[in-house]
């Protein structure tokens, strides 16, 4: 139990970095994207101490000045249809305000505070983080309440095809619900959606693909229409040799620690 916290407590102080990517649009060739990101998931036991201890830290003028300098933002988010019950992640803009927000993380008297209070709050065996990398990103100007995350695996040297045939689909989708004149063909250029490349941290997923949205139930219904789909069943023939889908969660974000203080 030591060791896990004494893991835990290494990899936080490390910093944790976004998903999020600039937005491209649907006609355009995606740019190289250098956003990485690392969730951090928690089997929470005391969601009121969890909470209070992420707030305490983005409160203190160490973790402005952090935030303010590396460009750092803080969410945290709860999970339904998962293990874990909360996931928290930091992001950055880059691999290199991300050393430079490690360093000055691990500056901050009121992180090893947050830390350990962390660790009194939640179930630490359970404990588990993935660094991702964005493939492709669209929307991401704005970050939704919820979004439907699906765990994959594309096998090796299949990336490229995938990423293809998913930005196929969601243009046939699109321009199809669009033509019939279905107000669902917004979703898609309304909706924060992309895939994410898992690097390290998780033997089994290879990649996440999400789809996000501002009204659970809208969000819910949008996605039952999308996947019950014409294009959705070509797209799933296409892939179903090199793709494997192993579970889907709902992501509903609770917190959101921007860069900007509001003044006083």
């Amino acid at each position: 139990m030591l060791a896990k916290r004494i893991i835990i407590l290494a990899i936080l102080i490390l910093g944790i970095v976004s998903i999020f990517s600039p937005y491209h649009s649907f006609a355009e060739e995606a740019d190289e994207n250098t956003g990485v990101g690392e969730f951090h998931y928690f089997r929470v036991t005391d969601p009121i101490g969890f909470v209070t201890a992420i707030e305490s830290h983005y409160a203190s003028n160490c973790a402005a000045n952090w935030q303010q300098v590396s460009g750092a933002i803080v969410i945290l988010a709860q999970l339904s249809g998962d293990q874990a019950t909360h996931m928290i992640y930091v992001g950055y803009p880059n691999y290199t305000k991300m050393a430079e927000g490690r360093a000055l993380f691990r500056s901050c008297a009121e992180t090893a505070s947050m830390i350990k209070t962390i660790n009194n709050t939640t179930d630490t065996d359970s404990y588990s983080n993935v660094i991702l990398e964005a493939v492709t990103s669209f929307n991401s100007e704005a970050i939704q309440k919820y979004y439907v995350k699906t765990d994959i695996t594309i096998d090796r040297g299949n990336e490229s095809d995938y990423s293809n045939a998913f930005l196929k689909f969601v243009n046939d989708y699109s321009s199809s619900q669009r033509s019939e004149g279905d107000s669902s063909g917004s979703f898609v250029s309304n909706s924060h959606h992309g895939i994410n490349r898992v690097l390290f941290g998780n033997e089994d997923v290879s990649h996440y693909v999400y789809f996000g949205g501002e009204n659970l139930e809208n969000l819910i219904l949008n996605m039952k229409a999308m996947l019950s789909s014409q294009e959705y069943v070509n797209f799933s023939k296409r892939v179903a040799s090199s793709r494997t889908v192993h579970n889907t969660a709902l992501m509903e974000v609770l917190r959101f620690y921007p860069i900007e203080r509001e003044s006083e």
